[in-house]
């Protein structure tokens, strides 16, 4: 638990220092049109500003920072914020569980070249653990059992185009178990497995009205152990309706596949409203429902269902 608040308070200070970065940006593209003699290319100047802050306004109202590919509401490897409380059937049992996950994205660097798009280096880290908060009073004062953490570091790049959005990115992932679930299992002193490995994966988006697509495909570039399959795929779809009196209702579904697997799809689907009021960014309160194998740590290969509430808000 010690190494989980260190990485959150690790995380938190890239997100606050994002808006600092935005402003210095544009200070230095003010200066720039300031020392032009020209008064057409000063003024042209101006005007380029002036639509870069355009489509920078336009692509927050529709979900998305520009140089970020816009936040998929379903799918657990989403860097962001999000608790989760209900029923988790897992390893041959039905117990009360809180699904944590917390991470952030940064953009180190948006290269421009001429006309075309800008494209945007980002780094990005996450956390996710599970906990099982059954008979707490049980456990000697030791509280929720933490069952697994996993840990997320990468990079990628991102272009937004003027119909469509893609990202390539690579990511390292380790996963380890937590004491109390290894002293209520102690089987898994044997069986501890510390799975670890690295992915490159495409993904597209398309927006559709009030409809995004998307899909990716992925190559595991090195793992422990070294015979997990190499490719895995993803697909889904999420909707966003029209805000009213600030709240906005919301469907995410992600599918996902991978080898290791055994090729079974496991589907994520999220439903509820969006908020706008009271935080100083929009949070989303939903239903969740988990079906599928595990994709929490060295229990890819077991079978998980999770139906619960979540709370999830995008930093």
């Amino acid at each position: 638990m010690n190494m989980l608040l260190i990485i959150i308070l690790t995380l938190l200070p890239l997100s606050i220092t994002q808006a600092a970065q935005d402003n210095h940006l544009l200070t230095t593209q003010l200066k720039h049109c300031q020392s032009i003699a020209d008064n057409q290319l000063r003024l042209n100047c101006y005007d380029q500003i002036n639509q870069q802050t355009d489509d920078i306004k336009e692509s927050e109202v529709k979900g998305h920072k520009t140089g970020q590919f816009p936040n998929l509401i379903a799918d657990l490897d989403e860097a962001n914020l999000y608790i989760s409380y209900g029923k988790l059937d897992f390893l041959g049992r039905d117990f009360n569980a809180v699904l944590f996950g917390g991470g952030v994205r940064q953009s180190v660097q948006t290269f421009q070249w001429a006309e075309h798009k800008p494209l945007t280096f980002n780094v990005f880290g996450q956390i996710r653990s599970q906990f099982d908060v059954s008979e707490l009073d049980t456990r000697n004062n030791r509280g929720g059992a933490l069952i697994n953490t996993d840990f997320s570091v990468g990079g990628e790049l991102v272009q937004s185009l003027d119909h469509w959005n893609w990202r390539l990115s690579y990511t390292h992932r380790s996963t380890h178990l937590g004491d109390e679930f290894i002293i209520d299992n102690q089987n898994y002193l044997e069986e501890r497995l510390n799975l670890s490995y690295e992915t490159v994966k495409w993904t597209v988006h398309k927006p559709v009205n009030h409809w995004d697509l998307y899909a990716g495909v992925g190559l595991v570039t090195r793992s422990e152990p070294g015979n997990l399959d190499k490719v895995m795929w993803q697909l889904g779809w999420q909707y966003a309706g029209s805000k009213w009196h600030g709240f906005k209702p919301v469907l995410g579904v992600d599918l996902k596949s991978w080898g290791a697997y055994d090729w079974n799809i496991n589907a994520n689907i999220r439903a509820g409203v969006e908020i706008d009021q009271w935080t100083d960014k929009p949070f989303q309160l939903l239903f969740e429902y988990q079906d599928g194998h595990s994709p929490y740590g060295q229990f890819y290969n077991e079978d998980l269902t999770f139906t619960g509430l979540t709370f999830l808000q995008n930093w």
